[in-house]
Order: C-alpha cells, then sequence, then structure tokens
C-alpha cells in the first residue's frame, strides 16, 4: 500500500501545486522564525561565553555573591587568591579586573559602553595570540587595545588606529575632576554581547589609573592547575580552603552557569525560547490547512477507495506522505534564507550567529514532527468514515 500511497499523494500535490504556494510560503516563514531564533539564542550564549573561554585558565574563583559576569563580577580581597595560590596543584593564580565603563565617542561625544579588563602585564591571562602580542603594549601609562568586532559605535576608534597607530578615547566618569585617556594603540577580535557593545584590554596599574579601584579588589581570579593533577581534585581543595568566602568554578562550570544565567534568568532568554515554539505552532498550522483543504477537495474520491477496501491505514499513509512531503521542501528554500538573515544580523551587531549542523538537524527533526503531528489533525476527518456519508 505504501507505493501506492506515495504516488497518490504526488499526484494530488502536483496536481494542486499553484495552490500550495501559499502554504510553502507559510511554512517558510516558520521554519526561518525558528532559524532565527535559534540563532539568535546561540549568539546570545556563545557571546556571553567569549571573554571566560578567551582565558587562559582552568579555574575561575570568583565573590561568595557571584551570580553572572553579565552582572559585573562582585569584586572580593586580592588576599584569597594567595590563599589559593599555596593549594597543592595550582601552577599560577591570576588577578583579573573587570568594570563596565563609559567612553565619549570620538564622532559626536556620546557615551559608549565597553568592557574594561585588566591583569598584570608579567602574568599570561588570555590564549588568544592577537591579545597577548601587544600585552608590552599596553604597560606603558594610559595604553590600552581595544576590540576591532566591537559595534559600529566604535569604528571610528579602530579606523583611527588603523590609519594613524593610536586613538585617545574618553573616559565619562562624573567623579572625576580632571579627564582622563585611554590611548588605544592596538586591535584585537573577541566580539560584543547582548549587553556590552566593547571591550578594551589594559594592565592592571592603567585600571587603577584611570577608574581608582582599588587593585585589592579582585573581579575573577584565574587558576592554572599544574600538569599532572586533576583539575576537579585542585578546585574542591580550593574551595575548602577558602570556603564560604569565595566560589570556585571549573572553566566547563563557569560557561554552563553564564549560559544557564541567559536561559532561564533573562526576559531575552525566554523570548527565544517562545520565538521557536510559536514558529513550531505556526507550521502546524499552515501544513493542517492545507492537508484540509487537500482531504475536502478529494473527499469522494476517498470514499470510493474505502468503499473498494483500502483501509484507514492507507489514509493515514497518504495524508502523512504529503505532510511530510510540503515540510521537507519548505526546509530546504528555508535553510538558504536564514542563512542570509545570519549573515545581514552578523554584520550589523557583530554578534557570532552561525548556522550550525547541530541546530540544522534539530530543526529538521522538529519540521518533519510538524507534519506528523499536522496528520493526526487533518486525518480526524477520515477515521470511521461510512462511504455512504462520505459521499453525502
Amino acid at each position: 500500500m505504501l507505493p501506492v500511497a506515495l504516488n497518490l499523494a504526488y499526484r494530488q500535490l502536483t496536481h494542486r501545486w499553484a495552490k500550495l504556494t501559499g502554504t510553502l510560503l507559510g511554512v517558510c516563514v516558520a521554519i526561518i522564525l525558528m532559524f532565527t531564533q535559534v540563532g539568535f539564542r546561540n549568539a546570545l550564549y556563545d557571546s556571553a561565553v567569549a571573554i571566560p573561554q578567551a582565558l587562559d585558565a582552568d579555574l575561575f574563583i570568583a565573590g561568595p555573591t557571584f551570580h553572572s559576569w553579565a552582572d559585573s563580577p562582585p569584586w572580593f580581597a586580592r588576599s584569597l587568591l594567595f590563599e589559593a595560590e599555596g593549594v597543592s596543584g595550582t601552577k599560577r593564580v591570576t588577578p583579573l579586573y573587570s568594570t563596565a565603563i563609559q567612553i565619549a565617542s570620538p564622532d559626536d561625544g556620546h557615551s559608549l559602553s565597553s568592557f574594561l579588563l585588566a591583569f598584570p602585564a608579567h602574568a599570561p591571562t588570555f590564549l588568544q595570540a592577537d591579545i597577548n602580542r601587544h600585552v608590552q603594549a599596553i604597560t606603558l601609562p594610559n595604553r590600552a587595545i581595544m576590540d576591532r568586532l566591537s559595534r559600529d559605535d566604535f569604528s571610528l576608534i579602530s579606523h583611527q588606529v588603523e590609519r594613524k597607530g593610536a586613538a585617545r578615547i574618553i573616559y565619562l566618569n562624573a567623579g572625576d575632576a580632571l579627564r582622563k585617556e585611554l590611548e588605544i594603540t592596538q586591535l584585537f577580535e573577541l566580539g560584543p554581547s547582548f549587553t556590552i557593545d566593547g571591550t578594551i584590554i589594559t594592565t592592571e596599574l592603567n585600571f587603577y589609573r584611570l577608574t581608582g579601584i582599588p587593585l585589592d579588589r579582585v573581579g575573577l581570579g584565574l587558576v592554572k592547575v599544574a600538569e599532572g593533577y586533576d583539575p576537579t581534585v585542585v578546585k574542591q581543595a580550593i574551595q575548602r580552603k577558602l570556603g564560604t568566602r569565595a566560589k570556585v568554578f571549573g572553566k566547563g562550570e563557569f560557561m554552563a552557569n553564564e549560559r544557564n544565567y541567559y536561559a532561564t534568568e533573562t526576559p531575552v532568554g525566554y523570548i527565544f525560547q517562545l520565538g521557536i515554539v510559536v514558529g513550531v505552532l505556526v507550521g502546524i498550522v499552515f501544513i493542517s490547512q492545507a492537508l484540509h483543504n487537500i482531504v475536502q477537495d478529494n473527499i469522494k474520491e476517498y470514499a470510493t477507495l474505502r468503499a473498494m477496501g483500502y483501509q484507514q491505514k492507507f489514509f493515514v499513509m497518504l495524508v502523512a506522505s504529503i505532510s511530510l512531503v510540503i515540510s521537507i521542501v519548505s526546509y530546504f528554500p528555508s535553510v538558504l534564507v536564514s542563512w542570509g538573515v545570519y549573515t545581514l544580523a552578523a554584520s550589523a551587531t557583530h554578534l557570532p550567529l552561525r548556522m550550525k549542523a547541530g541546530d540544522m538537524a534539530s530543526i529538521f527533526f522538529i519540521v518533519v514532527v510538524m507534519g506528523l503531528v499536522a496528520t493526526l489533525l487533518a486525518i480526524r476527518k477520515l477515521k470511521n468514515a461510512d462511504p455512504v456519508d462520505l459521499f453525502s
């Protein structure tokens, strides 16, 4: 019966192909909506962990009230890092200072938000070569480097660095009696997040000169575990040593904490999840409507087949074949359009929007399930129907 059902499904679809154009476009819109929501959700998570992922550390030490990197890590005493350094298995413990700052746009003076990160010049802190090779340059007073992938408002600063070799930026702080400046001498590539438009990196002394934040107030402690030691065991030992005065994370745990924060504790995370659900519902509605119209148009032919002895199983296969063809045919052009949306959005926002194979497979599976659900909704009209009633 399956070959017969497939052949009949093909004939019915090709016979009314022009009428199905609207349905296919509707299903495509639903699939593109799902891809868009998944893409921005992934960009949210990936941008949230871009800085932690770039840090050369196996463990992270945070303050006792630490909740998320997005909340600007609460400071803790630097003396805790000296205690952690005495734990067996630690190779290096480095302080990382971070705060959100406002700088003046060189274009019109309006305020730009940026992360300011700082660390000791002598301590390896980042994994990225384009950051590490400029460390010596930022040891000079009031020198810093900036993320080339910061949002477009920072582009004038980037262009000045590329053309002239340096750009001066003004630090905006109402509490300062005198204007403070930083000289951006080099660029690196990291990318902005949903909450911060750019990233500037300097050394701890320049951090203190600019912000006035004491260097005994650390944002994060970066622990490098010695070769041959289990990071989990070292983490537990440090946590026992520091007790309730600090929280200790493995690198994977720290990044998972950031993703979970955005997924469950921010409105934007819920919005993206809801968008995926809406896309699924819209797709089911369009496919169900198309199947309903096909069944309605061919109800007498189906009645004839039932009178000839075809059972409900045959009609389920027939309607399922039609719905799956609609779903799958809509999927592939949707992937191409979504790829274009990703490209345009990534260019405009500088967020890491990428078409991932795992997401493509997941959405394809969802599309197939959409077709099957629509089949169950559409087949009810034929279930246990009497041929005489169908003819009437």
